[in-house]
């Protein structure tokens, strides 16, 4: 026993003493905060100029001029700007095509030289059919469209109601006529909305998998390093394999849960200090970080997780030569881990569903995928049962997790007291077996 801790004090020493440890730790959550947020705020950022569009009306409803009065609403950001300039409304008869493919012709060179964004060809009739609708744009600005098919639904739904005659104003009908937007409630009688979940959902399986995947690689890199130097060699003659494998596993996860605890803490604080400042946080972040089945259940799978992988790379790191070897192996643990994240959008719609279920409990999947569902399902329960439920499946995957990690440790022992001391040519399979059976 006390060789183990001589072990695991030496790996968890190694690791918390690097200076990259104290960077990554603060770095790492910051990146992953980018890569979720920085793209959804490119995604919807304005252009600090106003866009140039024009406009071919073929027809003699005016709807090209009031689809330039429409856009005249639209500023940049908080400022009286344009955010779009219509530079002119080509009015053109139906029947004079000469006309329509000059004027079409330029407009096209001007959008390819990128002195337009894009310009709009309303042809007759346009109320009768999307189709006699047309925008010509190289430019994929979902924000621009969405705005360009909200006006353009205002103006052809106008001249559809003045067209059937109906006893009302235009105004009227349009708010009789408008969109539903239903609020919605969980059985708790409050709401969380989706993007909350998921993102929470995101983070939980994200920090599971980062750390599995960094401390894992980290551990079959040892392992090689000093098998190829014969340190491995010295140190088999103090300790035994199993003592020096299970060191290693239990160091680089004890330093695995310092920078885990260390982000929760800290997160914990800033959440505290915002809310405290007078920055209003939605509370529905509060019900799904500080979730005490979310919180248990993830470090059940975190703990258990990671024990069940670094075994699986501590086996790898002891049956190949180098890094490149090691490749082929790392990638299924990568997909087994991912998948979740991967099929997140369908499991939010149904975290019931079979096939949802199976996955969630096959072990090597469970630790990402369970946690998952419980994400999602958990803030919404009114109450909880190990016996029944979302809360009573999770019990029953962590179990068999657990078993799956004793069968993955007893099998990577049987196979790290061989490997660890062959050199040269990888061990094929009918080899490995023949090492597990002595």
């Amino acid at each position: 026993m006390s060789k183990f801790l001589v072990v695991m004090k030496r790996e968890y020493a190694q690791v918390v003493k690097k200076k990259s440890f104290v960077v990554m730790m603060f770095l790492t959550p910051a990146l992953m905060a980018a890569f979720m947020v920085v793209p959804a705020l490119l995604a919807t950022m304005e252009s600090s100029s106003a866009d140039y569009l024009a406009v071919i009306d073929r027809g003699d409803q005016g709807i090209g001029e009031q689809f330039a009065e429409a856009l005249r609403g639209y500023t940049i950001g908080d400022t009286d700007d344009p955010a779009y300039i219509v530079e002119g409304v080509i009015n053109v008869d139906p029947s004079d095509e000469k006309r329509f493919a000059e004027a079409y012709d330029s407009l096209v060179v001007q959008v390819s030289e990128q002195n337009l964004k894009a310009f709009l060809v309303v042809s007759p009739e346009a109320h009768l059919a999307d189709s006699n609708l047309l925008m010509v744009t190289n430019s994929d600005d979902f924000i621009t469209l969405r705005r360009v098919e909200d006006q353009l639904s205002n103006i052809v739904s106008s001249h559809r109601i003045r067209i059937a005659d109906v006893d009302l104003t235009v105004d009227s009908v349009l708010a009789l006529t408008r969109s539903v937007d239903v609020p919605i409630r969980d059985t708790q009688g409050e709401a969380i909305p989706f993007m909350i979940k998921y993102f929470a959902a995101l983070i939980f399986v994200m920090l599971i998998y980062v750390m599995i995947i960094t401390y894992g690689a980290t551990l079959m890199r040892s392992i090689i390093e000093e098998k190829n130097s014969r340190i491995i060699e010295v140190l088999v003659s103090s300790v035994s394999p199993f003592q020096l494998m299970a060191g290693k596993v239990v160091g680089l996860g004890l330093a695995a849960f310092t920078q885990v605890a260390v982000w929760v803490v800290l997160g914990a604080a800033i959440f505290m200090a915002t809310s405290s400042g007078g920055l209003e946080i939605d509370p529905a972040v509060g019900r799904m970080v500080f979730n005490p089945v979310i919180v248990t259940f993830f470090l059940l799978f975190f703990i258990s997780g990671y024990i069940m992988y670094s075994s699986l790379f501590a086996l790898i790191g002891s049956i190949v030569n180098s890094d490149k070897e090691a490749q082929n192996f790392i990638f299924p643990i990568t997909i087994s881990l991912i998948l979740p994240v991967m099929v997140a959008f369908a499991v939010v719609r149904d975290p019931g569903a079979t096939w949802v279920q199976v996955l969630s409990f096959i072990p090597f999947i469970a630790p990402t995928m369970m946690l998952e569902r419980i994400v999602f399902v958990v803030p919404s329960l009114t109450e909880y049962s190990l016996f029944s439920g979302v809360v009573a499946e999770a019990t029953l995957s962590f179990i068999l997790v657990c078993l799956t990690t004793l069968g993955v440790v007893w099998l990577t022992a049987k196979v790290f007291r061989v490997g660890i001391l062959m050199y040269g040519k990888r061990p094929t399979l009918p080899e490995i077996i023949k090492w597990v059976r002595k």
